[in-house]
């Protein structure tokens, strides 16, 4: 059954049930309410005939002949009308010795109908007992029964709306509420066969408008994945083809003659196979890190001294493109519990990018700090900068920020992707500020134990 039609009959059920309920209740409170008036109009008339039966015993001294007095009341006006509103009055009057003095009753009504029994008390002084019994009129039952009824009706015509209204409400309320449903469905459907650039469009301002925006980062996601993983194949695949068409290409030439097995030869081919062995290590290291499986050896190690003897071996290459290269130790001794050889090669993909993009005569600044119960280690250029909209990506596998530059010249572009996996499985977390043409600075950020 479709999300529409469950909608449709749930507010439909509502709607009947609340019809039932309000009849019931209507109806009953209108009995209740009729009940209690007529039940006061009764005690009325009973208090208007005691009291002319009490006026007569007064007059008179005697009982005798108050049968005269109760059709007299009978007749007045008012008991005329009370008798159309409250029904009619059957009355029994006892002496003090029990004998019937006047009875208006019909056979077997004690049986019938309920009965009022109180005492003739005059001046203090019992002189017999009064009974009346409340007869309901035909007429007051005809205008009871009519009255419900004409409330039933009202309350139908009422239910009978408020389940067209439902209908109609439910009809468009329920479209309004299953559009962006079947939106999300179709793009789920259409994410489920490949199609991850699928996008969906929902302009309600409420939760759907969140899941919409929910599923559009994901298949944002997705397709950025899928890129990536396609990405990651095709560059493997070259990283891997370019070294072993050169070490095929010689050796075939060497084994057909064209080329002597000289040292020369030998020692480039040694530096292919190395550039293989160098790439394959390099994916398998990623690869532990990330599934937090690489073992680390760790120790303590003062950073200020470690950082030093880092960048002294970067020295050489800072001169020859005429960079300054500035080391800014921390004021005190620090000491962290790291890996050391995985936290060099940290260190040297960071700082080797900085060198490697900053130009000539540029400044290339390292920095310890100390903040709270973490270490940073800032990597400061002042190279050409990275766009900002290639900022969230430079860590991804095989990223290169400037697709111009030969694979020779900037490597396989795994530096990043290791060092920020290395980082992470020390605890530690690795940021990027840059700006085109300002310089970039990473922050690597270590957790003191």
């Amino acid at each position: 059954m479709k999300l529409r039609t469950k909608l449709i009959i749930s507010l439909t059920m509502v709607i009947i049930f609340m019809g039932l309920f309000q009849s019931l209740f209507f109806q009953s409170r209108i009995e209740k309410t009729f009940e209690n008036y007529l039940s006061e109009s009764d005690e009325m008339k009973v208090d208007m005939i005691k009291q002319a039966v009490s006026s007569y015993y007064v007059s008179t001294g005697s009982l005798e002949g108050v049968d005269r007095i109760l059709d007299f009341s009978n007749r007045m006006d008012m008991g005329n009308m009370m008798g159309h509103m409250g029904g009619t009055l059957e009355i029994t009057i006892l002496d003090t010795s029990g004998e019937i003095v006047v009875d208006t009753t019909t056979k077997s009504m004690e049986d019938k109908y309920s009965s009022v029994e109180e005492p003739l008390i005059i001046q203090g002084e019992t002189i017999g007992t009064f009974i009346a019994y409340l007869v309901k009129s035909d007429s007051v039952s005809r205008l009871e029964q009519q009255f419900v009824q004409s409330v039933n009706i009202t309350i139908l015509l009422g239910f009978l709306v408020a389940v067209l209204l439902s209908l109609i409400i439910g009809f468009f309320l329920s479209k309004r509420i299953t559009k962006p449903l079947t939106q999300l469905v179709s793009g789920i459907e259409q994410v489920s066969k490949g199609k991850t650039n699928f996008r969906v469009t929902i302009n309600s301002k409420d939760e759907f408008r969140k899941l919409g925006d929910a599923f559009n980062k994901m298949t944002e996601t997705l397709e950025r994945t899928e890129h990536i993983r396609k990405s990651l194949v095709a560059d493997v695949a070259h990283e891997l083809r370019t070294p072993l068409a050169i070490i095929r290409a010689k050796l075939e030439s060497i084994q057909a003659g064209a080329l002597e097995a000289t040292e020369e030869v030998i020692l480039s081919v040694s530096d292919e196979v190395y550039r293989l062995s160098r790439l394959v290590n390099d994916l398998q290291q990623l690869s532990l890190a990330e599934s937090k499986t690489l073992p680390l050896h760790k120790e303590q190690t003062e950073i200020n001294s470690f950082l030093e003897s880092v960048l002294s071996q970067f020295q050489w290459f800072a001169d020859e493109k005429n960079i300054k290269l500035y080391f800014m130790k921390n004021s005190t001794n620090v000491f962290l519990n790291i890996d050391r050889d995985r936290m060099t090669q940290v260190i040297v993909n960071l700082i080797g990018n900085s060198l490697r993009y900053t130009p000539k005569h540029g400044i290339v600044t390292v920095t310890v700090k100390q903040e709270d119960e973490t270490v940073v280690l800032c990597f400061q250029d002042t190279g050409p900068g990275i766009d900002e909209e290639k900022l969230p990506f430079i860590f991804e596998r095989f990223y290169r920020v400037d697709e111009s530059r030969k694979r020779d010249e900037s490597g396989a572009g795994l530096g990043l992707s290791i060092a920020k996996s290395f980082v992470e499985i020390h605890g530690g977390d690795i940021k990027v500020k840059s700006s085109k043409g300002e310089g970039t600075t990473f922050e690597v950020i270590l957790p003191q134990e």
